[in-house]
């Protein structure tokens, strides 16, 4: 059976600015299974997949790359799958659930740090054709979650 992380543990995690390490964003976990679970889908999606990832969100649909990614509880199930009421985040390491909202604030705080420190860096990515759906998919995910979570 597939670990639940509680609310409280999934807004702990820590979204900030990467340390010029090639990433934009960092994500920053105690070192918990289920925080190191999180921590390492997120880095599996390179920032040239941000609107892949953002869309899944704002449209409530999962998305997979390379055996990690997320499943919301509507998409369809694999035979002989139970269905579940979270959000499914999985990567080769494993799989936890996490609530709807949870997921959906972790995700709109590390997407808008992404769209940030993309901007403010006049990252090569702010000039794809893509961006400016990026930028209003984050809108939309932001949009559902609590305003004082929200950055």
């Amino acid at each position: 059976m597939t670990a639940r992380i509680p609310d409280a543990r999934v807004d702990a995690l820590e979204i900030r600015p990467g340390s010029g390490q090639g990433r934009l964003v960092e994500t920053v976990g105690d070192g918990s299974e289920g925080h190191m679970l999180l921590v390492s889908t997120l880095v599996a999606f390179p920032t040239s997949l941000a609107y892949y990832v953002a869309s899944g969100v704002a449209d409530r649909e999962g998305i997979g790359k390379d055996e990690s990614g997320f499943r919301y509880p509507t998409d369809e199930l694999d035979p002989g799958e139970e269905p579940f009421d979270d959000v499914d985040v999985y990567n080769p390491l494993g799989a936890v659930f996490v609530s709807i909202p949870a997921f959906e604030r972790l995700m709109a705080r590390y997407l808008r740090c992404l769209a940030t420190v993309a901007t403010a860096t006049h990252d090569a990515v702010i000039d794809a054709p893509w961006w400016p759906d990026f930028l209003g998919a984050v809108d939309i995910i932001e949009a559902r979650v609590e305003p004082s979570t929200a950055l």
